[in-house]
């Protein structure tokens, strides 16, 4: 007699496994007709039982929606910067300003390699290569 295996997929968070419901959906779907269990840590094991289903489209439904939400909230945080402050600024702010990147650049030039500009300056190999495109 033959044995069945069965594997568990064992997930942190429903909020990530899937980009939004339909992902998903379509997902857990192929999971389940491969025999494999699913099991979300803060909600338990997902069976391929109706009420798994339904619990499970449940719960990827409202994971969407407060991606969604966060995702309506952060824009309408940056559009309200963008428009009542002029100094608001997108992205991470530079580590190292334009004059200590030219002042390294200066010192490339004079022929010092990459460890010894690093050691100067405190910039990083891979920083000085990624900025002088070498």
């Amino acid at each position: 007699m033959r044995k069945i295996r069965y594997d568990t997929l064992i997930i942190t968070k429903l909020d990530r496994f899937a980009r939004n419901t339909r992902e998903a959906l379509e997902i857990i779907q192929d999971l389940f007709s491969k025999g494999v269990k699913i099991n979300i840590l803060n909600m338990g094991i997902i069976d391929d039982t109706p009420t798994g289903q339904l619990v499970f489209t449940i719960f990827s439904a409202f994971a969407q929606f407060e991606r969604d939400m966060i995702l309506t909230r952060t824009q309408e945080g940056k559009n309200y910067a963008r428009e009542n402050d002029p100094h608001f600024k997108e992205g991470r702010p530079l580590k190292y300003s334009k004059e200590q990147i030219e002042f390294a650049r200066e010192l490339r030039n004079q022929g010092m390699t990459y460890k010894m500009i690093e050691r100067k300056t405190g910039i990083s190999v891979a920083t000085l290569k990624r900025r002088f495109h070498d």
